[in-house]
Protein backbone atom coordinates (compact mmCIF):
# COMPACT_ATOMS: atom_id res chain seq x y z
CA UNK A 1 0.00 0.00 0.00
CA UNK A 2 1.00 3.65 -0.38
CA UNK A 3 1.10 5.98 2.58
CA UNK A 4 1.88 9.72 2.41
CA UNK A 5 2.53 11.47 5.76
CA UNK A 6 2.87 15.20 6.29
CA UNK A 7 5.29 17.18 4.07
CA UNK A 8 8.96 17.52 4.93
CA UNK A 9 11.09 20.65 5.18
CA UNK A 10 14.38 20.94 3.31
CA UNK A 11 16.35 20.15 6.46
CA UNK A 12 14.25 17.09 7.19
CA UNK A 13 14.59 15.75 3.65
CA UNK A 14 18.36 16.14 3.66
CA UNK A 15 18.75 14.70 7.15
CA UNK A 16 16.59 11.69 6.27
CA UNK A 17 18.66 11.13 3.12
CA UNK A 18 21.84 10.98 5.18
CA UNK A 19 20.54 8.90 8.09
CA UNK A 20 17.80 6.76 6.62
CA UNK A 21 17.02 6.75 2.91
CA UNK A 22 20.52 5.98 1.68
CA UNK A 23 21.77 4.17 4.78
CA UNK A 24 22.86 0.57 4.19
CA UNK A 25 21.60 -0.27 7.69
CA UNK A 26 18.07 -0.11 6.28
CA UNK A 27 18.77 -3.16 4.13
CA UNK A 28 19.73 -5.95 6.51
CA UNK A 29 18.78 -8.66 4.01
CA UNK A 30 20.91 -7.02 1.37
CA UNK A 31 24.03 -6.58 3.50
CA UNK A 32 27.23 -5.69 1.73
CA UNK A 33 25.41 -3.67 -0.90
CA UNK A 34 24.21 -0.09 -0.98
CA UNK A 35 20.53 0.82 -0.86
CA UNK A 36 18.98 0.65 -4.32
CA UNK A 37 18.09 4.23 -5.23
CA UNK A 38 16.92 5.67 -8.53
CA UNK A 39 15.06 8.55 -10.12
CA UNK A 40 11.63 8.36 -11.66
CA UNK A 41 9.28 10.86 -13.28
CA UNK A 42 8.84 12.78 -16.51
CA UNK A 43 10.25 15.99 -15.05
CA UNK A 44 13.20 14.06 -13.64
CA UNK A 45 13.98 12.66 -17.10
CA UNK A 46 13.69 16.07 -18.77
CA UNK A 47 16.19 17.49 -16.25
CA UNK A 48 18.66 14.73 -16.98
CA UNK A 49 18.01 12.80 -13.76
CA UNK A 50 18.36 9.15 -14.68
CA UNK A 51 19.64 6.08 -12.90
CA UNK A 52 21.12 6.31 -9.43
CA UNK A 53 20.20 9.19 -7.12
CA UNK A 54 23.23 11.40 -6.45
CA UNK A 55 23.47 13.23 -3.08
CA UNK A 56 24.25 16.65 -4.63
CA UNK A 57 21.28 16.59 -7.01
CA UNK A 58 19.04 15.37 -4.20
CA UNK A 59 20.23 18.17 -1.91
CA UNK A 60 19.67 20.87 -4.52
CA UNK A 61 16.13 19.68 -5.23
CA UNK A 62 15.38 19.75 -1.50
CA UNK A 63 16.17 23.48 -1.67
CA UNK A 64 13.99 23.96 -4.74
CA UNK A 65 17.07 24.41 -6.94
CA UNK A 66 17.66 23.03 -10.44
CA UNK A 67 19.95 19.99 -10.05
CA UNK A 68 22.30 21.08 -12.88
CA UNK A 69 22.27 24.85 -13.43
CA UNK A 70 21.40 25.75 -9.80
CA UNK A 71 18.60 28.13 -10.80
CA UNK A 72 15.80 28.53 -8.27
CA UNK A 73 12.80 26.55 -9.54
CA UNK A 74 10.56 27.00 -6.50
CA UNK A 75 11.02 29.83 -4.03
CA UNK A 76 12.37 28.56 -0.73
CA UNK A 77 10.32 30.20 2.00
CA UNK A 78 11.70 30.07 5.58
CA UNK A 79 9.32 29.93 8.52
CA UNK A 80 8.72 33.39 10.00
CA UNK A 81 6.95 34.66 13.08
CA UNK A 82 4.85 37.84 13.15
CA UNK A 83 3.39 39.80 16.03
CA UNK A 84 -0.23 40.77 15.46
CA UNK A 85 -1.76 44.08 16.63
CA UNK A 86 -3.47 42.27 19.51
CA UNK A 87 -0.16 40.92 20.77
CA UNK A 88 -0.61 37.35 19.55
CA UNK A 89 1.94 35.75 17.24
CA UNK A 90 1.50 34.00 13.92
CA UNK A 91 4.10 31.60 12.51
CA UNK A 92 4.13 30.91 8.79
CA UNK A 93 4.73 27.46 7.39
CA UNK A 94 8.25 26.66 6.18
CA UNK A 95 8.75 25.73 2.54
CA UNK A 96 7.48 22.24 1.79
CA UNK A 97 10.45 20.56 0.16
CA UNK A 98 8.98 17.12 -0.52
CA UNK A 99 6.61 14.36 0.51
CA UNK A 100 7.82 10.92 1.57
CA UNK A 101 5.43 8.34 0.12
CA UNK A 102 6.04 4.77 1.29
CA UNK A 103 4.95 1.78 -0.80
CA UNK A 104 5.04 -1.40 1.27
CA UNK A 105 4.82 -4.99 0.09
CA UNK A 106 2.39 -7.31 1.94
CA UNK A 107 3.98 -9.33 4.74
CA UNK A 108 3.80 -12.65 2.89
CA UNK A 109 5.49 -11.09 -0.14
CA UNK A 110 8.26 -9.64 2.05
CA UNK A 111 8.86 -13.07 3.59
CA UNK A 112 9.00 -14.78 0.19
CA UNK A 113 11.49 -12.22 -1.11
CA UNK A 114 13.69 -11.82 1.95
CA UNK A 115 13.46 -14.87 4.19
CA UNK A 116 12.71 -17.17 1.26
CA UNK A 117 15.52 -15.56 -0.72
CA UNK A 118 13.61 -15.26 -3.99
CA UNK A 119 15.19 -12.21 -5.62
CA UNK A 120 12.58 -12.37 -8.39
CA UNK A 121 9.90 -11.38 -5.86
CA UNK A 122 11.95 -8.35 -4.93
CA UNK A 123 12.16 -7.46 -8.61
CA UNK A 124 8.38 -7.93 -8.88
CA UNK A 125 7.95 -5.36 -6.10
CA UNK A 126 10.22 -2.93 -7.95
CA UNK A 127 8.27 -3.35 -11.18
CA UNK A 128 4.96 -2.83 -9.38
CA UNK A 129 6.28 0.32 -7.67
CA UNK A 130 7.37 1.73 -11.03
CA UNK A 131 3.97 1.00 -12.58
CA UNK A 132 2.11 2.57 -9.65
CA UNK A 133 4.23 5.72 -9.77
CA UNK A 134 3.72 6.09 -13.51
CA UNK A 135 -0.03 6.22 -12.90
CA UNK A 136 0.32 8.35 -9.76
CA UNK A 137 2.33 10.93 -11.70
CA UNK A 138 -0.46 11.48 -14.21
CA UNK A 139 -2.48 13.33 -11.56
CA UNK A 140 0.30 15.77 -10.57
CA UNK A 141 -0.96 19.34 -10.39
CA UNK A 142 0.69 22.74 -10.13
CA UNK A 143 -0.38 25.26 -7.51
CA UNK A 144 -0.96 28.59 -9.28
CA UNK A 145 -1.81 30.74 -6.27
CA UNK A 146 -4.62 33.13 -5.51
CA UNK A 147 -8.06 31.95 -6.55
CA UNK A 148 -6.69 30.15 -9.60
CA UNK A 149 -7.54 26.45 -9.83
CA UNK A 150 -4.73 23.93 -9.80
CA UNK A 151 -3.40 22.92 -13.23
CA UNK A 152 -2.75 19.29 -14.14
CA UNK A 153 0.81 18.86 -15.42
CA UNK A 154 1.37 15.10 -15.13
CA UNK A 155 5.06 15.65 -14.29
CA UNK A 156 7.05 15.20 -11.13
CA UNK A 157 10.49 14.29 -9.78
CA UNK A 158 10.68 11.26 -7.50
CA UNK A 159 13.65 9.60 -5.82
CA UNK A 160 13.10 5.94 -4.90
CA UNK A 161 14.93 4.19 -2.05
CA UNK A 162 14.30 0.48 -1.51
CA UNK A 163 14.60 -0.90 2.03
CA UNK A 164 14.03 -4.40 3.34
CA UNK A 165 13.77 -3.95 7.11
CA UNK A 166 11.33 -2.26 9.43
CA UNK A 167 12.51 0.03 12.22
CA UNK A 168 14.18 -2.14 14.90
CA UNK A 169 12.05 -3.02 17.93
CA UNK A 170 14.02 -4.22 20.97
CA UNK A 171 17.03 -4.64 18.72
CA UNK A 172 15.22 -6.81 16.18
CA UNK A 173 14.75 -5.56 12.61
CA UNK A 174 11.85 -7.46 11.05
CA UNK A 175 11.84 -8.17 7.31
CA UNK A 176 9.69 -5.61 5.51
CA UNK A 177 10.16 -4.87 1.83
CA UNK A 178 9.20 -1.28 1.11
CA UNK A 179 10.19 1.67 -1.05
CA UNK A 180 10.44 5.28 0.10
CA UNK A 181 9.41 7.62 -2.72
CA UNK A 182 10.52 11.22 -2.14
CA UNK A 183 8.29 13.38 -4.34
CA UNK A 184 9.85 16.84 -4.61
CA UNK A 185 7.70 19.95 -4.44
CA UNK A 186 8.14 21.06 -8.04
CA UNK A 187 6.40 20.47 -11.35
CA UNK A 188 6.53 22.04 -14.81
CA UNK A 189 3.74 23.67 -16.81
CA UNK A 190 3.34 23.38 -20.57
CA UNK A 191 4.98 26.81 -21.01
CA UNK A 192 8.14 25.55 -19.29
CA UNK A 193 7.70 27.48 -16.07
CA UNK A 194 8.11 25.63 -12.79
CA UNK A 195 5.66 25.69 -9.90
CA UNK A 196 5.13 24.10 -6.52
CA UNK A 197 2.87 21.06 -6.40
CA UNK A 198 -0.72 21.17 -5.27
CA UNK A 199 -0.52 18.54 -2.54
CA UNK A 200 -4.24 17.75 -2.71
CA UNK A 201 -3.69 15.81 -5.92
CA UNK A 202 -1.12 13.62 -4.14
CA UNK A 203 -3.38 12.72 -1.23
CA UNK A 204 -6.42 12.22 -3.44
CA UNK A 205 -4.50 9.80 -5.68
CA UNK A 206 -2.75 7.63 -3.08
CA UNK A 207 -5.57 5.08 -2.82
CA UNK A 208 -5.60 4.74 -6.60
CA UNK A 209 -1.82 4.27 -6.61
CA UNK A 210 -2.19 1.59 -3.93
CA UNK A 211 -4.69 -0.29 -6.09
CA UNK A 212 -2.39 -0.07 -9.12
CA UNK A 213 0.56 -1.35 -7.07
CA UNK A 214 -1.43 -4.30 -5.73
CA UNK A 215 -2.74 -5.22 -9.16
CA UNK A 216 0.69 -4.96 -10.80
CA UNK A 217 2.32 -6.96 -8.00
CA UNK A 218 -0.30 -9.70 -8.29
CA UNK A 219 0.32 -9.89 -12.05
CA UNK A 220 4.10 -10.12 -11.58
CA UNK A 221 3.87 -12.81 -8.88
CA UNK A 222 1.47 -14.96 -10.89
CA UNK A 223 3.87 -14.81 -13.82
CA UNK A 224 6.54 -16.17 -11.48
CA UNK A 225 4.31 -19.12 -10.67
CA UNK A 226 3.16 -18.06 -7.21
CA UNK A 227 -0.34 -18.92 -6.08
CA UNK A 228 -2.05 -15.71 -5.01
CA UNK A 229 -4.83 -15.10 -2.53
CA UNK A 230 -6.48 -11.72 -2.12
CA UNK A 231 -6.30 -10.30 1.40
CA UNK A 232 -9.04 -8.39 3.17
CA UNK A 233 -7.75 -5.04 1.87
CA UNK A 234 -7.27 -6.35 -1.66
CA UNK A 235 -3.53 -6.82 -1.22
CA UNK A 236 -2.05 -9.99 -2.76
CA UNK A 237 -0.95 -12.76 -0.38
CA UNK A 238 1.58 -15.14 -1.87
CA UNK A 239 1.80 -18.77 -0.82
CA UNK A 240 5.16 -20.26 0.01
CA UNK A 241 4.88 -22.93 -2.65
CA UNK A 242 4.90 -22.21 -6.36
CA UNK A 243 3.10 -23.99 -9.14
CA UNK A 244 5.16 -26.54 -10.99
CA UNK A 245 6.07 -25.55 -14.51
Amino acid sequence: MMNIPKPLSSGQVQNYHKLEYASASQSYYNQGETVKREWQGKLAASLGLKGEVAPLEFSRLAEGIHPQNEQQMVKHRPAMEYTNPDGTTTKTVEHRAAWDATISAPKSVSLAALVGGDERVREAHRAAVTTALNEFERYTQARLGGNNPAETTGKFIAAKFEHDTARPVDGYAAPQLHTHVVVFNVTERDNGSTRALDSRSLFQSQQFATAVYQSALMYELRNLGYEIETGRSGAPKSKASRRST
